[in-house]
Parts: structure tokens; C-alpha cells; sequence
């Protein structure tokens, strides 16, 4: 083996600003892209649970609210006895 070929040369200089951002600003838009991507689903998901699937997803064979309940006047209530 010949070690002249196997030099690795690095670079101990500054690294000017604009080649900073030259890398590192269009990985942060393809982040900032994603993630504003991932809470716009997240959010139309949020808003089709909770709005629109109950208008359609009605249970079949549920009976109406106010079927099988009675109404009391307040003179009909009593309080139930608990043991301590």
C-alpha cells in the first residue's frame, strides 16, 4: 500500500457565512415545508372527525334522545341513602 494516495487533506478555515447558508436554508424550507404539510393534514383530519363525520355517520337503529326518558318536577326527586 502506498500511504501518498490515502492523504485526506481538511479544511481548517472559516466558513464564509453565504456558504452556510447556501446548505442549510434550503434544508430548513424543506422542513418548514413538511411540518406546515403535516399540520395542515393533521388539521383537515381534526375538522372531518369532528364536523363533518357526525352529519353523515349516524347510528343506525339509534333510538331518538328523548325516547324511553321522563321528565321529574323537583318534588319528585329523593336522595339516595349511602352508606359510609
Amino acid at each position: 500500500m502506498n500511504d501518498r494516495s490515502r492523504r485526506v487533506f481538511v479544511y481548517r478555515g472559516n466558513l464564509p457565512l453565504w456558504l452556510v447558508f447556501l446548505f442549510v436554508l434550503p434544508l430548513g424550507a424543506v422542513f418548514l415545508t413538511s411540518l406546515i404539510l403535516a399540520l395542515l393534514i393533521a388539521g383537515a383530519g381534526t375538522v372531518l372527525a369532528a364536523f363533518i363525520l357526525p352529519l353523515f355517520w349516524k347510528r343506525v337503529g339509534a333510538p331518538p334522545t328523548d325516547a324511553k326518558t321522563i321528565d321529574l318536577d323537583p318534588s319528585q326527586y329523593r336522595r339516595l341513602d349511602t352508606h359510609d
